[in-house]
C-alpha cells in the first residue's frame, strides 16, 4: 500500500518538471528574439517569388509620313519608343495641352488622333520638323463602308478556272483617277455573275467627289472583258451597289484536244481479216494442171 501511495506522488512531480522545462523553452525563445523555424522557412520563397520581373506590353502603332516614309511608335504607359530611318528614340510622356506628346530632351513627338509628326524639342517648341505628315496605317475608330454588286457578261462563254475579276472603286473627280479600294478575283470553278465587295474608309471620301466603279476580266494577262460604261457611286445620290454588264473585248482560246490513234470498226476488221487469209490461200493453192 505505500508503494502504491509513493506512485502516485512520484508521477504528478515529472510532469510538473517536464511541463515546466517546456514552459522555460518558449520564455528563453521570447527572450532572445528568434521565431519559430516555419516562419524563417517560408521567407526564401517569398523573396524569390518577388524577385520575378513581368514583361513590359508595348502597343505597336505604323504610320506613313511625307514621301511615303514609315515611322513606328510603340507605347507603354507613359513610355514611347519611336523609330524613324535608322534613329530609335526612347521618350517620356510630357504635359501638352493638345495631343499627346512624348520627349527625350532633344527630339518630340507630337501625337494628334490618327496623325502625327516628329521634330526637335525645343523651349517654344518651334524647333526643326524632322518628319512630319505622318498618317496612321490603321486609323482609329475609323468609319467604313463598303461598295458592293456583281460583274456578269452576256455571252455564253465559259471562262477557264485561272480567270481573274479585277473590280476597282475610283475618284473620278481628277486625272488621273484616283484608286480608293481594290478586288482580285480568281475564278475557280465558278461562271459569272460573280458578286463582289469593296471596303473603304469614309474619312476618303468627300461629297462633292465623283466616284465611279470599273471592272474587267483577264486569263493569262489577256484583256478578255471589260466595263464600257460608268458605273457611277456613292455621291450624288448614286447607289452603294451596281450589277455590271461587261463587254468582250478579247476571245477565249481553247487549247488543242489531243487526239488518239484511230481505231478500226468491226466492219474494217473482218474485211482485213478476210483479205489476209484470201492472200494466205492464194499461195498455199494447188495447180489444177502441171505440165511435164
Amino acid at each position: 500500500m505505500d508503494g502504491e501511495r509513493k506512485k502516485e506522488v512520484v508521477m504528478p512531480a515529472r510532469w510538473s518538471a517536464m511541463a515546466g522545462l517546456a514552459v522555460g523553452c518558449l520564455l528563453g525563445s521570447a527572450m532572445t528574439g528568434q521565431e519559430p523555424p516555419a516562419a524563417s522557412a517560408a521567407a526564401p520563397a517569398q523573396t524569390a517569388h518577388n524577385n520575378v520581373r513581368q514583361a513590359i506590353e508595348w502597343k505597336r502603332f505604323e504610320y506613313t509620313c511625307e514621301g511615303g516614309a514609315k515611322l513606328t511608335v510603340l507605347l507603354s504607359g507613359t513610355t514611347a519608343r519611336v523609330r524613324y530611318q535608322d534613329h530609335e528614340y526612347l521618350m517620356k510622356q510630357t504635359q501638352s495641352a493638345d495631343g499627346n506628346r512624348y520627349s527625350d530632351g532633344k527630339v518630340v513627338w507630337w501625337g494628334k488622333g490618327n496623325g502625327g509628326f516628329l521634330q526637335e524639342d525645343t523651349p517654344n517648341w518651334d524647333g526643326k520638323m524632322i518628319v512630319e505628315g505622318c498618317k496612321l496605317d490603321k486609323p482609329l475608330n475609323a468609319e467604313t463602308g463598303a461598295v458592293t454588286g456583281t460583274v456578269n457578261y452576256l455571252q455564253r462563254i465559259a471562262l477557264p478556272p485561272n480567270a481573274v475579276i479585277e473590280v476597282q472603286l475610283l475618284d473620278v473627280s481628277q486625272a488621273p483617277a484616283k484608286v480608293i479600294g481594290e478586288k482580285k478575283i480568281t475564278l475557280g470553278n465558278r461562271q459569272v455573275p460573280i458578286g463582289f465587295e469593296l471596303p473603304y474608309e469614309t474619312a476618303q471620301l468627300n461629297a462633292k467627289d465623283k466616284y465611279a466603279v470599273t471592272a474587267r476580266i483577264l486569263v493569262d494577262g489577256k484583256l478578255l472583258f471589260i466595263s464600257d460604261r460608268t458605273y457611277m457611286v456613292l455621291t450624288a445620290g448614286n447607289p452603294s451597289h451596281v450589277e455590271m454588264i461587261l463587254k468582250q473585248v478579247g476571245t477565249v482560246e481553247k487549247k488543242p484536244q489531243s487526239r488518239l490513234p484511230h481505231s478500226k470498226g468491226p466492219a474494217e476488221r473482218t474485211g482485213s481479216v478476210l483479205d489476209s487469209v484470201g492472200r494466205w490461200l492464194d499461195v498455199l493453192a494447188v495447180p489444177d494442171t502441171y505440165t511435164s
